[in-house]
């Protein structure tokens, strides 16, 4: 009985000892979450052509187009796609019908 005790007292302690050793006393979270995002808020950022962009908007935005007119420049869009897309051509695949290339002429 004094063995088990004593073995369960040094697989406590073993165990204690080794979870332990994985805790670090100076570890802080906090220094990665403060810069977390950064560089990929940065590299969009420098993906955008015109910085300054809502500062002078264009003289023909989409904002200032009328039903009709958005009606005609959708259609007119929808008919160049219509025009440059060629059919491809037909393909017939025959399985199982016509003759099998062989004839038995005589008997």
């Amino acid at each position: 009985m004094k063995i088990k005790t004593l073995a369960s007292a040094l697989i406590l302690i073993t165990g204690a000892s080794l979870l332990s050793a994985c805790a670090d006393g100076r570890y802080q979270p906090r220094e990665l979450d403060n810069h977390f995002g950064q560089t990929v808020n940065s590299i969009k950022y420098a993906q955008i052509a015109d910085k300054e962009a809502a500062a002078h908007p264009p003289v023909n935005s989409p904002r200032k187009l009328d039903g009709y007119a958005g009606i005609g420049v959708i259609s007119g869009y929808r008919q160049g796609f219509l025009q440059q897309a060629q059919q491809p051509p037909s393909v017939s695949i025959n399985i199982g019908s016509g003759s099998s290339g062989s004839s038995s002429g005589g008997k």
